[in-house]
């Protein structure tokens, strides 16, 4: 699972499978990922690509320094390790996925709706885009995120993603976008 995901998926708050959205949006970039552990002085880098579209749902593909992939799309999802294995996930077993989707899209989309549900929202104009800072609610989620900012250069087009834990760790998401910006709903 990739780390991005799988910060997300602590929202757990186990958001039923049968209330995934469909995904309204269509985006891919290429993204450097650094993640930055406590007790470690020189940070982890994984490159990759990213796309979100209504037929093909959600990819995520680190590219190196190893081969990773995570789909999904609705209810369905699945991963292929970096040996070549190939791993169904079981919505049912894995509450989580429709959380992971809805954060997503809703980040993508521009659904503060969405985002509500799990994190109070501040969105602050610059001068090319925005500023969006999440606060986990109370809950899984909180317990493991301290907050996320979001630099967009324009509503659903990110450029960066900062995520701070609780842990005093930090990932750092920058996409450069290949693909069509995001489409509204």
């Amino acid at each position: 699972m990739p780390v991005f995901a799988a910060l997300c998926l602590l929202a757990a708050s186990a958001v039923p499978a049968a209330t995934t959205p469909r995904i309204p949006v269509a985006f891919s970039a290429r993204f450097v990922e650094t993640r930055s552990l406590p007790g470690f002085d020189t940070p982890l880098v994984s490159h990759g690509v990213l796309s979100v579209d209504a037929t093909r749902g959600f990819r995520w593909e680190i590219t190196a320094p190893y081969h990773y992939v995570f789909e999904m799309n609705g209810g369905e999802a699945r991963e292929q390790l970096p040996d070549g294995s190939v791993r169904q996930l079981d919505p049912a077993q894995a509450p989580w996925l429709a959380a992971v989707e809805q954060i997503f899209v809703g980040a993508l989309s521009g659904n503060m709706a969405q985002l509500q549900r799990y994190f109070d929202v501040h969105v602050q104009p610059l001068a090319q885009g925005q500023r969006v800072t999440l606060t986990p609610r109370p809950g899984p989620l909180s317990r493991a995120i301290a907050g996320i900012e979001v630099v967009e250069s324009a509503p659903g087009r990110p450029e960066q993603i900062d995520i701070r834990e609780t842990s005093g760790g930090s990932l750092q998401l920058r996409f450069t976008p290949t693909g069509p910006p995001p489409t509204a709903p």
